[in-house]
């Protein structure tokens, strides 16, 4: 069988397997000899779908509003319902197309298409805002769905925090010591204000995108491998995979992290020596060009290592077995934040806990070991006078990894992308014009396909008249469409991997420069806006898929901030209690050199490392307690709206039982009633929904993939 046969086989199968769901489809040529299909559901099978997605989020509690029929309530609700029918098992009322795996290896990619005017107008609309909105982010979310509106919600959240922090990052720049024990603690307080207000508007706007707690509706993703099924009293199936055996699997990321950090460790330690060397004790010819060597052999040889290492990430994610997509890259991201959270903060540990405190013991050293590894000839240019250490080092290396860094992830992230693809496109059309016949090259359209791939199925090429699958599109609608196939895909995940590690270099080495805040601040204020343009412009429209927040993600940051507690005390116990009158560092030798003083000085740094994180326990839970107890107003509202309901479904039972009126259901003994039973209402109500639910939707089949 020729590969045009096969072609064209897995091409009719791929418009069967479409309109068996009800899908109207449109062919399209696209470049690089590919084929552009369009899909569209019609009007009453949308709203069958919307509908049929809203009493699902009945039945299993996600809202509490009786289910409407009709279409979705924002754009983003109807995108989601067309990706389900197309992307979904045939078992769950799919088409079941998985783009790159089994018999749709040849399918490319999946995507929606981008509406123009609307992101514009809001691209517009936010450029003109210091500060977001509820609004704005609910218009977010009704174009690219809650998971990308969470991102945003987050940025915005963290950047009123950042605006207080630089402001007060200014202040400890032009007023205070440096290395300031103050600043150090006003800054840990602020980000643990920040994250627990940030867990409480996640709630929050869990209840007004009415998404709380849909997680437990995620279907199984092709990859997954159960053991058995499991059909549930209720009659739902799951699919089971023992939990032990995840977990297992799941411990592979200690050994792996393991030697992830050995090796890079060992790269960045040994360019972090040789080049304090050459910096410091190297006066011999070429220097000028000799300190640079370090980082250009470190940034030759980290590429290869990381993709290495994100190789076998990528392996462990999906050796984990993740029942759905959304955790396999939660999985996989996270794994790449470990490998970023190494290479980002060891150069500067480095020089914090080993340079600055040690470097008159172990630069002699390295002084003599390479004087025995060079010989006397090329070891004479190292000097041995008196050590002196660069005090503003660290400050350095940490503009470098965050100022500079952030600069270089900018580049990489637009202009690098702006460009390959403008070059990819020129490229593409060149390639197009070369390949049309010479009586069509004087045409710019490109060619239409095969007349068999334009049958609709069951008839043949030769009865068919091209009209009835393709139609006449607008030229810059296709040439639009076909930009966007040639894009790459959007993870939210990245970007929020982004900020984590931005938040990370604020709550463990805010001292060391105190200004760092204030460039994180520009820098959000325009990544907010950039990370916009950038998912309408540059990269495929995700899929609006529904999330009930940031996931793990706030732990990892939980994390982050307690290791500052613990980072930011050493740091000021290392080096700013060690400051001078002439402004000078300096620690004597830390190796007994120094006498009495020294030891004492090192052996009250546990103590101040302990002392630092106990206050730092106490302040956030005293944080916590005090936001908790001030709670949100959309919850309380939420709660007010949900007990008014079910006080209104008990009167209508009592009416038409003939129940005489047992009086008013509120007052203080209704609330105190339904305020200790919360959980047991809540059970009821979607107990009483899965009744409901069945009578007016009479489907047979209303399965949770678990």
């Amino acid at each position: 069988m020729t590969h045009e046969s096969v072609a064209v086989k897995e091409f009719l199968c791929l418009c069967r397997d479409l309109r068996e769901v009800g899908l109207q489809i449109e062919v399209q040529p696209g470049e690089s000899q590919s084929l552009l299909i369009f899909a569209k559901a019609p009007k009453d099978l949308l709203v069958a779908k919307v509908y049929k997605s809203r009493v699902k989020d009945y039945l299993y509690g996600i809202t509490d509003a009786v289910p409407e029929i009709g279409n979705g309530y924002f754009e983003a609700e109807d995108i989601l319902s067309v990706y389900h029918l197309v992307s979904w098992s045939k078992e769950n009322g799919g088409a079941g197309i998985t783009p790159g795996l089994g018999k749709w290896k040849n399918v490319k990619s999946i995507f929606p298409i981008h509406n123009g005017p609307v992101n514009e107008a809001l691209l517009k609309h936010l450029s003109t805002q210091l500060f977001l909105r509820t609004a704005d982010l609910d218009r977010i979310r009704n174009l690219f769905g809650s998971k990308v509106a969470f991102y945003f919600a987050f940025m915005q959240t963290y950047l009123r925090f950042l605006s207080f922090s630089a402001v007060t990052g200014a202040l400890a720049w032009a007023f205070l010591p440096k290395y300031s024990f103050l600043y150090a603690v006003v800054t840990l307080c602020g980000c643990t204000v920040f994250l627990e207000y940030w867990k409480i508007r996640q709630a929050e706007l869990c209840v007004r995108w009415n998404v709380r707690g849909v997680e437990i509706l995620k279907v199984n993703q092709h990859k997954f491998r159960h053991e058995k099924i499991i059909v549930d009293a209720a009659g739902r199936t799951k699919y089971y995979f023992p939990r032990w055996k995840t977990i297992a699997r799941q411990l592979l990321q200690i050994p792996f992290f393991a030697a992830a950090l050995l090796a890079l460790g060992a790269v960045i330690t040994l360019v972090f020596a040789v080049e304090i060397i050459i910096s410091e004790a190297y006066d011999g010819p070429y220097k000028w060009c000799l300190e640079y060597l370090p980082t250009l052999l470190l940034a030759a040889a980290l590429p290869s290592m990381n993709s290495c290492l994100e190789f076998i990430a990528a392996q462990l994610a999906e050796y984990e077995n993740h029942r759905t997509l959304d955790h396999y890259d939660m999985s996989l991201t996270q794994k790449l934040f470990g490998l970023s959270f190494i290479a980002n903060y060891l150069p500067i540990l480095l020089s914090a806990f080993v340079y600055i405190p040690l470097g008159d013991v172990i630069v002699p050293q390295l002084q003599c070991c390479l004087t025995t590894v060079l010989g006397e000839r090329l070891g004479r240019h190292l000097h041995n006078t008196s050590f002196r250490k660069d005090t503003d080092r660290l400050r350095n290396e940490l503009i470098a990894l965050t100022i500079t860094g952030q600069l270089c992830d900018a580049i990489q992230e637009f202009v690098v992308p702006y460009i390959m693809h403008r070059a990819k496109g020129w490229y593409s059309a060149y390639r197009s014009y070369r390949s049309l016949p010479p009586h069509l090259s004087s045409s710019s359209s490109p060619p239409s396909p095969p007349s068999a791939l334009l049958a609709p199925l069951g008839e043949t090429p030769s009865s068919t008249p091209t009209g009835e699958t393709t139609k006449a599109a607008p030229a810059a609608f296709l040439r639009s469409v076909r930009q966007q196939a040639s894009l790459p895909r959007y993870n939210v995940q990245y970007d929020m991997s982004e900020m984590a590690i931005q938040l990370g270099h604020l709550a463990l080495f805010a001292p060391v420069w105190p200004l760092v805040s204030v460039g994180f601040f520009v820098n959000n204020w325009l990544e907010l806006r950039s990370d916009f343009f950038k998912i309408c412009a540059d990269q495929q429209r995700p899929h609006p898929v529904r999330a009930d927040g940031l996931g793990p993600w706030v732990a990892w940051l939980d994390t982050l901030v307690w290791l500052g507690s613990i980072c930011t005390a050493a740091i000021v116990h290392v080096i700013g209690g060690a400051e001078a009158g002439d402004g000078t560092l300096f620690l004597g030798r830390a190796l007994g050199a120094a006498g009495l003083q020294s030891w004492s000085w090192w052996c009250s740094l546990p103590v101040t490392i302990w002392m630092g994180e106990h206050v730092f326990l106490a302040w956030r839970s005293a944080v916590r307690f005090v936001l908790k107890g001030m709670g949100s107003d959309q919850v309380r509202r939420e709660r007010v709206q949900r007990y008014a309901r079910r006080k209104k479904y008990i009167e209508e039972l009592e009416a038409a039982a003939g129940v005489p009126n047992s009086g008013d259901h509120g007052g203080d003994s209704g609330t105190h009633i339904y305020d200790s039973g919360l959980e047991g209402a809540k059970q009821a109500e979607v107990d009483r929904g899965e009744e409901v639910g069945i009578q007016l939707i009479k489907t047979s089949k209303m399965s949770k993939q678990d």
